[in-house]
């Protein structure tokens, strides 16, 4: 029913009152037991010694939350009533208080299909199956013809390279997942699978390799946990501190999201738990979360390697890696440190790669990390989302305020909550604090420097709809599915068009329609070019100052000339190769 965290983690207790020493015995019976040997002495305290530890291992587990004392900074919290999660809830996986916590959490997380769902460890289903699972072609997929494959692929911008790449599926049954999982599938709102998951899943759930590439807001993070949890469904512990898949990811909050769409995927199934490891949160809770048979970590990579020295988590039998945010995460600020956990990792594992953009350069890095990857693209590669209307206005520096203050007075445009990317720490702060002057907005800012308890309050709070506009540096601008937001606004534009595309996908998520507005100057002229090259093939109008700009056409200029080089070098390659075989 319940797993203590630790026997040594118990709380703190009152120091033992001291008694004072008698100096002179007061009766002849006091005399006898002064007089009495010291083993005897000793002995007993031994056993008075063994006596009290038993008792302190076998406090009952506490009945009402109201018998549970408040958390220190850093202990595990109860996700019902915020005292000290004492307890491991053996049927979700969260922190629990008391009896009463976890009875009042049960009923909240199973109300639509009840106890059903938690007792499906004995039965044939959860037990043998899913050790023995194997992906296998549906009979509805294997009898598709090629040329129905292929139009249907057509049709949602499916793009598959690689050797025998197996068939997109068209709804999640064709996976025969289990039960369990289907349910929790249908729970959490996904009926159907998106482009990317139809392809993906499959091919995933074979151990294939995967270099997947799509939209933000497309659903990825679904499309590489369900292979991820039916991986580690079929692995057995070799022990606590051995995982069986591993996810890394650029940002905490983002880590703090895959582990959250985790557990809701996993709820129910037997002896599957997972361990959150990042950075700006303590360190302790995470260890001790270690010695509890984790099957999957979710964590940053500079975390993740702090743990490792300490030699408190080993990665030798971990099966499946999981690379999100690939454009990121194999940059040069976390190259080395991906490739570091990587050593440690062994060489027949599967890798997962994920992003909405990889340039070239990363493309061939994580063709080198892959072993025969089927390469999945959706859409149009490295291109803004479809879903998301772009406007692009040209504003001077002086006049960015007086323009955002005019957008959040528009009652067309204006869609709390509106999330705002500005370039730098100081300037969010001081933009949170104009808005909330000027415009008497519930606004807050969020950015590096602010505490993680902060930074995940506000996260929560932008979900649930509690601010109007958030402030924001590109710390929101990855991966995180803020599917109430509808207009994102790039009070600064960011420093490349691949950030660009991340921060303005934050107003599409999962199909919704959004809007994203971006200002413009002569400050960001290296990336005219640019600008019109992704976003006017979309119908986006720019403005004239950007099309009609000296910088733009000659960036144009040298790019025409470089693409005119790059011919003529491989015409002379051609010609050069025919008179050699002229003269031969």
């Amino acid at each position: 029913m319940f797993m203590p965290r630790s026997l040594k983690l118990k709380r703190a207790s009152e120091p033992p009152q001291q008694h004072p020493k008698r100096s002179k015995p007061t009766s002849e019976e006091d005399t006898a037991v002064t007089a009495a040997p010291a083993v005897n002495t000793e002995e007993e305290s031994r056993q008075t010694d063994n006596e009290e530890e038993q008792q302190e291992i076998e406090e009952p587990v506490k009945s009402f939350k109201k018998s549970q004392r408040w958390p220190e900074p850093g202990e595990p919290v109860c996700v019902m009533c915020g005292r000290y999660g004492e307890y491991i809830c053996d049927k979700t996986d969260n922190d629990i208080c008391s009896l009463e916590c976890k009875a009042a959490h049960l009923a909240a997380v199973c109300a639509d299909f009840g106890d059903k769902l938690f007792n499906n460890k004995n039965t044939p289903e959860s037990s043998e199956n899913t050790k023995n699972y194997c992906y296998k072609e549906d009979t509805f997929i294997s009898e598709l013809t090629e040329e129905q494959i292929e139009r249907v692929k057509a049709e949602l911008g499916i793009v598959s390279v690689g050797t025998e790449v197996c068939r997109p599926v068209i709804e999640f049954q064709h996976c025969r997942f289990p039960t369990v999982l289907e349910k929790n599938l249908k729970v959490a709102g996904y009926e159907a699978p998106t482009p990317v998951q139809m392809q993906m899943v499959p091919v995933g759930l074979t151990g294939r390799d995967v270099i997947a590439t799509a939209d933000t807001g497309s659903g990825k993070t679904v499309a590489f946990l369900l292979p991820v949890v039916m991986r580690a469904l079929q692995s057995e512990s070799a022990s606590p501190s051995c995982p069986a898949c591993l996810i890394l990811t650029p940002t905490r909050e983002l880590a703090i999201q895959i582990e959250e769409q985790a557990k809701e995927l996993m709820r129910g199934l037997p002896n599957m738990r997972t361990a959150l490891l990042v950075g700006g949160m303590p360190l302790p809770p995470q260890l001790h979360r270690l010695k509890h048979n984790i099957k999957i970590v979710i964590g940053t990579p500079g975390r993740l390697l702090e743990i490792l020295k300490q030699k408190a988590i080993q990665l030798d039998h971990v099966r499946t890696v999981v690379v999100d945010e690939a454009d990121t995460m194999l940059k040069m600020g976390f190259q080395q440190q991906v490739l570091d956990i990587l050593e440690q990792v062994p060489e027949d594992h599967q890798t997962l790669l994920t992003s909405a953009t990889i340039p070239t350069g990363t493309q061939q890095l994580a063709e080198r990390l892959t072993h025969d990857p089927v390469t999945i693209t959706i859409g149009q590669k490295n291109q803004p989302c479809a879903n998301v209307r772009q406007i692009v206005l040209w504003v001077e520096e002086p006049s960015k305020k007086k323009k955002l203050f005019e957008i959040l007075n528009d009652e067309k445009l204006y869609q709390p909550p509106v999330v705002v990317f500005v370039d730098c720490k100081l300037g969010a702060d001081l933009l949170c604090e104009a808005v909330q002057k000027v415009m008497s907005l519930n606004t807050v800012a969020i950015h590096s420097d602010k505490m993680q308890w902060e930074r995940n309050k506000i996260v929560k709070g932008l979900l649930e709809g509690q601010f109007d506009v958030v402030i924001s540096t590109g710390i929101l601008g990855r991966g995180l599915d803020l599917v109430n937001v509808k207009l994102v606004i790039n009070f600064d534009m960011p420093s490349n068009m691949d950030e660009y595309v991340h921060q303005i996908g934050r107003a599409g998520r999962l199909g919704h329609r959004g809007t994203a507005i971006t200002f413009m100057n002569n400050n960001n002229k290296r990336l005219f070019l640019e600008m019109v090259k992704r976003v006017k093939p979309t119908g986006s109008i720019l403005p004239p100052q950007i099309l009609n700009s000296p910088h733009l056409h000659e960036q144009q200029r040298r790019d025409k000339q470089k693409n005119t080089q790059h011919t003529h070098s491989i015409l002379h390659l051609i010609q050069q190769h025919d008179k050699r075989s002229a003269r031969k």
